[in-house]
């Protein structure tokens, strides 16, 4: 579940009238990378480089978060950041008043959450503290900490009420869940709380997708057809390696997360409409809007990959694409590599629901050696980029097509049961004429017809599976891995 003791450091931070804050940390508490990675989860993004670099995270901030400057000198800046900022000092002395500070300052989270969560009354010296911290990860070990289904409702409560919704944060905060609960009694009403947050994210999705396609790419891409022009802007001189891991959502990246080795940048961007691999993939290998008359597969995908780099300057020798193999014995003259994993999405469409998922997913993470494929890379000094061109959803059977319906119903070649998309718009039209009870359940694009809640075009009573516009396939990891 969420550190509650960052939360609530986050919760005082957040009750500033300000975006911006300059922050003397003495203790250097949130100079911490795990602490940066805990609070860039929630939307904030802390910096502590040099003044050039803090200038440059300025000016390219994200409107809808907040960014903390790290200096031993507030004072030291120009005066139009000053402006907008407010200056203040932090301490974890001020969360922790009856421990020995400097025996807890460097403790992991985890274990500095249980020590905010049973404070003692009384002072305790540095022997007194050691013990009570020996005493509380005892505690912990002897028995299985349970999710707490209310935390999760509360927290994400919590983040739905604020001004802007931050679904980055959102998203993370229910991938965590149902990486936790699968397999549990806790699981179904878990699944029943996301696909009421989902109602809220269409509405959000309707209102800004079209926005977020046009969106910059300088600072991070916010979709997969971004991704191209954002290594290309950032990374152009240096070696990249850019894994994509077909069918891979959220919680299965909170599986494999901690198997991976180098130092981990995460963000959460969004997948395609509809989220079928012939259009999301494409658009990550076209790094542009996905054309409706391209054949998918691994010939188109290099073919696309080649021509972006070549048209940036790179040379044919310097570029590769690998699909679900791996060959290092070329990576020294390479400095633009793409590698697709497919198995992970096979096993997604033969799970008929995610506790087989879960089951595949821990088998696949072994069997693939993902986490040696990319200590490889970064050992030969390639910067390494995790992502998927979808994520996935448990969906239940609305029913079959049936008799008249399938007709031209194969345009796109998508497998999924999650979207169909006939040859003529009349079809279409014809479709939902004669059936209009799903008005409130679909997307309709063209002739084009997918899902956004939970159903799909099958008669199975639960299946695993994509194509459509919820949150579980929308929205996706991108992670950059780096060796320092």
């Amino acid at each position: 579940m969420a550190n509650v003791f960052i939360q609530h450091i986050i919760k005082s931070i957040k009750s500033y009238p300000a975006k911006i804050f300059l922050v003397e940390n003495n203790d250097r508490f949130l100079y911490r990378s795990d602490v940066q990675e805990a609070f860039n989860s929630f939307g904030i993004e802390i910096t502590s480089g040099t003044s050039l670099e803090q200038r440059v995270r300025f000016e390219l901030r994200e409107s809808d978060g907040l960014l903390i400057l790290l200096s031993q000198d507030n004072s030291n800046y120009l005066e139009d950041i000053k402006k907008e900022a407010v200056a203040i000092e932090f301490s974890i002395a001020n969360y922790f008043q009856a421990y020995h500070i400097p025996s807890i300052v460097e403790l992991d989270l985890s274990t500095l959450d249980k020590l905010f969560k049973n404070q003692p009354l009384v002072g305790l010296n540095r022997k007194e503290t050691q013990e009570f911290v020996d005493k509380l990860n005892a505690a912990s070990k002897s028995q299985e900490q349970e999710y707490e289904l209310d935390e999760f409702i509360g927290t994400l409560n919590s983040q739905l009420n604020e001004v802007s919704v931050n679904w980055s944060v959102v998203s993370r905060i229910i991938a965590e869940g149902i990486s936790r609960t699968i397999g549990t009694p806790k699981f179904e009403d878990l699944y029943a709380q996301i696909n009421k947050i989902n109602v809220v994210f269409q509405e959000a999705l309707h209102n800004s997708y079209h926005q977020t396609k046009n969106s910059s790419a300088v600072k991070k891409p916010r979709i997969v057809s971004k991704i191209l022009d954002y290594l290309n802007f950032n990374f152009r001189e240096k070696k990249i390696a850019l894994i994509v891991i077909d069918g891979m959502a959220l919680w299965q990246y909170e599986l494999l997360k901690n198997r991976l080795p180098g130092t981990k940048h995460e963000e959460v961007i969004y997948s395609w409409l509809p989220s079928i691999t012939q259009l999301s993939r494409q658009a990550i290998f076209r790094g542009d809007t996905p054309q409706t008359d391209y054949r998918q597969g691994p010939a188109s995908e290099e073919k696309l990959w080649k021509s972006y780099w070549k048209e940036k300057g790179c040379h044919e020798f310097e570029i590769a694409y690998q699909h679900e193999k791996t060959d290092f014995s070329i990576i020294d003259s390479v400095s633009k590599l793409a590698i697709v994993l497919k198995e992970l999405d096979d096993k997604m469409h033969s799970s008929t629901d995610y506790t087989d998922l879960l089951m595949l997913t821990k088998n696949w993470i072994e069997r693939s050696k993902i986490a040696q494929i990319v200590d490889e890379l970064i050992s030969n000094g390639f910067t390494v980029f995790i992502t998927t061109d979808h994520g996935n959803i448990q969906a239940k059977g609305w029913r079959g097509l049936q008799g008249r319906e399938k007709l031209g119903t194969n345009k796109s070649g998508s497998r999924s049961e999650r979207h169909i998309e006939y040859s003529e718009k009349w079809l279409s039209d014809e479709f939902m004429t004669n059936n209009p009870e799903m008005g409130d359940s679909i997307v309709m694009e063209e002739q084009a017809i997918y899902f956004k809640t939970d159903l799909s075009f099958s008669n199975k009573e639960s299946l695993v599976t994509h194509g459509g516009a919820h949150l579980l396939e929308v929205l996706i990891p991108f992670i950059e891995i780096n060796n320092e």
